[in-house]
C-alpha cells in the first residue's frame, strides 16, 4: 500500500494520473473495471484519493491503460515518490520518454519477502543490479540468485518474481518498455525512390497498373512509398493525386489514396461491393416501392446516371420526405456526386443531456458517443436509410392488418423510426432506448405524434407480459449496445410467439481471436468512412474543419492498411490517436459547406470504432454468431442479407446486416 511519506501527496496523485488516463482512453470507470480486473467502488475510491492503491493494484491498471507504471505515480514536477505493500517497497527515481520509455525505481525489501508480479505490457524488458543483500529475481519459471553488485535481465511482460532472504535487499529496476514505431511495414508495403526522369514516372505508371491489377484480384491491400522526395508534402502529394487521376476508372475500380506519414505514399485496398438488391414484391404500398427502387440505385452504379436522372435526384434532395432525401443523397454519392439531405445538422446540444455518468453501474451510450452529433449527421451513413426501407417491405409483406403494435428496440434519436412510420404510417409504435440523450431528441422529434410512445429504459430491464404482447419488434442499429443474448431473450418475452423481429444492424467479419476482432473492427468501421472521404474546397472550411478532413484524409487509409495488412497494434493506436486529436478541434455546432456532415460523421464512425477496441457501449459480433444466438434464445433465423458491405467478400462477412427472425413459441 501507499507508505507513510507523504502519503496524502501520492494518493493524490495517483488519483489525479489515473483520472487523466482514463479519460485520454475514453474508458469509463465500468470499461476500466472490466479491462483491469479491478472492482469499481476501488478504482472509485482511488480516483476520489480515498483508495490506497497496492504497487500491484498500480501495475495493472498502467497494463489496462497500456501507459508505464511511473505515468500512475509521478508528481507533475518529478519529485520522488514511493509506493509499498507487505514489505516491498518501490521508489520511481528516474522517468525518460524519449528516444524511448525508461522508468528507474529503488526497489526494497524486507527480510524473507516475496513480491510476485505479474506479466507488464508486451515487448517490456527489467534489469536488476542488487545493491545490498541476495535477490533470487527474473521469470517465475527461471529465476536467477543475485548477490550484491550482480545484474540480471529478463522479460517483463511474463509472470516474475522479487524474493529476499535472511537480510534486507535492496536492486534498481531499469523498466524499458518497447519502442512505438510510427510506420508500421510489412510484405505488403513498397518502398521506391521518387521518380526523377520521365521514364522513371512511366515506370511508376506501369507498377501503379499492377497494383491495381492485384488488388482488383484478391490482394488485401499494398502501400507503395517513395523515397529521397525533395519536394513539400502538400506539393509531393499533388503530383501523386495528378497520376491517379490519369486512369479515370482507377479510383473506381480499387480505391486508392495519397497520404504522407514519413514520406509521400499512395495506399490502395480491395472494396467489397454489396450487390444484394430489394427483390420487388406483390404490395400496393407505393412508397415503399419507390424507395426500394431508390436504395437499389444506389447499388447499381454500373448503370450511369443520366441527366434526367441527376435532375431528379437533385430535386429529391429536397423533398419533405426524410427516407426519400436520405436515398436520393446516397444514390448521388455512391455515383461520384457526393450530396447530402437538405435538411442535415446542425448539431443541436440538448441543455438535458446528462454528464458523463463514468461512475454509474450502467455504461450508457452517451458515455462514449457523442449523441447530440449522432442525431445530427447519422443520415450520411452509408445504406442508412435502406434498413428502414428493408423493415417497412418486410412489414408490408408479411402483414395484411393496420394499427399493427410494434415494438421498436433501442431506437436512438429516432431517425430509422421517422424513416419507416414515413413508409409505414399506420403502425402503433412503442420506442424503447436506456439513453437519457437519445430519449430527448425522440421525444423531440415525435412530439405531439400519438403513434409513438418513448419509454426511458432498456429492454432488458422492461418486465415481460403475459397478455397484450407486440405484434412485431424491430431494432435498428441497436442489437451491439449491450449483451446480445439478453438482447434477445427479453425481446422475446415482449412480442407474440409467431411475432417477426427485424434487425438491422452492423456486423464485422468473422473472428476466433482478439487481435483479428480488432483487425476486422477496423476495417469494418472505416471502410465507412474511406467510401465518404469526399473532396470539399478548403477555403469553404474554418481552420478547425480543415485540419478535420486533412486528418481524416491522411490517417484513415493509413489505419486501414494496417489492420490488413497484420499490423493491428500500431493501426489500433493510430485510430486512438487520430480520435485524440480531432477531440482537440474546436469544431462548433455549424458546417461551414453542407459536404463536411460526411467528417462529422465520420468523427463519430472513430468515436464507435475505440469504443469498440474496448469493448464498451460498441460490442459488435460477426453475423453467423449473432445468427446463433438468436437461434439459442429463441428465434428461428428467416432471412439474412447484407445490405452494405465494409470487409470481406461473402454476405456473412462484415457491413449493414438485416435479419429476419421469427419468435419461437
Amino acid at each position: 500500500m501507499i507508505g507513510t511519506t507523504e502519503e496524502h501527496d501520492i494518493r493524490k496523485i495517483v488519483a489525479r494520473n489515473l483520472n487523466i488516463a482514463r479519460l485520454r482512453r475514453g474508458l469509463t470507470i465500468n470499461g476500466l473495471a472490466e479491462m483491469s480486473g479491478i472492482g469499481k467502488a476501488t478504482l472509485s475510491g482511488i480516483e476520489n484519493s480515498a483508495g490506497n492503491p497496492t504497487i500491484e493494484t498500480v501495475w495493472q491498471l498502467a497494463k489496462a491503460l497500456d501507459v508505464p507504471f511511473g505515468q500512475l505515480v509521478e508528481h507533475s514536477h518529478g519529485n520522488e515518490h514511493v509506493i509499498s505493500e507487505r514489505g516491498v517497497t518501490a521508489t520511481l527515481i528516474d522517468s525518460q520518454t524519449a528516444p524511448q520509455e525508461i522508468e528507474t525505481y529503488l526497489l526494497e525489501l524486507i527480510p524473507d519477502t516475496t513480491r510476485k508480479a505479474n506479466a507488464h505490457m508486451v515487448g517490456v524488458k527489467e534489469h536488476v543490479v542488487v545493491l545490498r543483500g541476495s535477490l533470487l529475481t527474473g521469470t517465475e519459471e527461471h529465476p536467477v540468485f543475485l548477490k550484491a553488485g550482480q545484474i540480471h535481465s529478463f522479460p517483463g511482460d511474463c509472470n516474475h518474481i522479487y524474493r529476499s532472504f535472511d537480510d534486507a535487499a535492496a536492486a534498481i529496476v531499469t523498466v524499458v518498455y518497447p519502442v512505438t514505431m510510427p510506420i508500421c511495414r510489412s510484405s505488403f508495403d513498397l518502398v521506391r525512390p521518387w521518380p526523377q526522369t520521365e521514364d522513371q514516372w512511366s515506370g511508376l505508371e506501369s507498377q501503379l497498373s499492377r497494383i491495381k491489377l492485384e488488388i482488383s484480384q484478391g490482394i488485401e491491400t499494398c502501400r507503395l512509398s517513395l523515397d529521397d522526395c525533395n519536394l513539400a508534402p502538400p506539393e509531393a502529394l499533388a503530383k501523386l493525386d495528378h497520376l491517379l487521376q490519369g486512369d479515370p476508372g482507377f479510383r473506381a475500380a480499387v480505391p486508392a489514396f495519397s497520404v504522407f506519414d514519413e514520406m509521400p505514399s499512395i495506399i490502395f485496398f480491395s472494396r467489397p461491393h454489396s450487390h444484394f438488391m430489394l427483390q420487388q414484391a406483390d404490395h400496393e404500398n407505393q412508397a415503399v416501392t419507390e424507395a426500394s427502387n431508390l436504395a437499389n440505385r444506389a447499388i447499381s452504379t454500373w448503370r450511369p446516371l443520366d441527366s434526367n436522372e441527376i435532375t431528379a435526384l437533385r430535386r429529391q434532395l429536397k423533398d419533405k420526405s426524410i427516407v426519400t432525401a436520405t436515398l436520393a443523397a446516397e444514390v448521388l454519392t455512391r455515383h461520384g456526386m457526393p450530396s447530402v439531405p437538405a435538411r442535415i445538422g446542425p448539431k443541436r446540444t440538448n441543455k438535458k443531456t446528462p454528464a458523463n455518468k463514468s461512475g454509474a453501474s450502467t455504461t450508457l451510450f452517451e458515455d462514449r458517443i457523442d449523441v447530440d452529433a449522432y442525431a445530427a449527421y447519422e443520415l450520411v451513413h452509408p445504406a442508412y436509410a435502406k434498413q428502414s426501407v428493408a423493415i417497412a417491405k418486410c412489414i408490408v409483406e408479411n402483414h395484411a392488418r393496420n394499427n399493427l403494435r410494434l415494438l421498436d428496440v433501442g431506437t436512438g434519436p429516432g431517425r430509422p423510426l421517422q424513416m419507416l412510420l414515413e413508409l409505414v404510417p399506420e403502425l402503433q409504435v412503442t420506442a424503447i432506448d436506456p439513453s437519457e440523450s437519445s430519449y430527448h431528441h425522440l421525444c423531440r422529434l415525435f412530439k405531439g405524434d400519438k403513434r409513438v410512445k418513448p419509454v426511458l429504459a432498456s429492454i432488458t430491464n422492461i418486465p415481460g407480459v403475459e397478455r397484450n404482447r407486440f405484434d412485431v419488434a424491430i431494432s435498428v442499429g441497436a442489437s451491439h449496445h449491450l449483451n446480445t443474448s439478453h438482447f434477445f431473450q427479453s425481446t422475446h418475452r415482449q412480442i407474440k410467439p409467431g411475432a417477426l423481429f427485424l434487425v438491422a444492424d452492423e456486423m464485422i467479419a468473422p473472428f476466433h481471436e482478439p487481435r483479428e476482432r480488432q483487425a476486422n473492427l477496423i476495417a469494418h468501421h472505416l471502410q465507412y468512412v474511406s467510401d465518404t472521404l469526399v473532396d470539399i474546397p478548403a477555403d469553404a472550411l474554418t481552420e478547425a474543419e480543415r485540419l478535420l478532413v486533412e486528418l481524416l484524409r491522411q490517417q484513415v487509409p493509413a489505419a486501414i492498411h494496417e489492420a490488413r495488412s497484420g499490423c493491428v497494434a500500431a493501426s489500433a493506436s493510430r485510430c486512438r490517436l487520430l480520435l485524440k486529436k480531432l477531440g482537440e478541434l474546436d469544431l462548433g455546432e455549424s458546417i461551414s459547406h453542407q459536404l463536411l456532415a460526411f467528417y462529422r460523421f465520420h468523427f463519430l464512425e472513430l468515436e464507435a470504432l475505440v469504443a469498440g477496441l474496448d469493448y464498451e457501449v460498441e460490442q459488435k459480433t460477426y453475423p453467423r454468431c449473432f445468427a446463433e444466438l438468436a437461434q439459442h434464445s429463441g428465434f428461428e433465423v428467416c432471412e439474412h442479407s447484407r445490405l452494405y458491405a465494409t470487409h470481406g467478400l461473402d454476405d456473412w462477412d462484415g457491413g449493414t446486416h438485416f435479419f429476419v427472425l421469427r419468435a419461437l413459441p
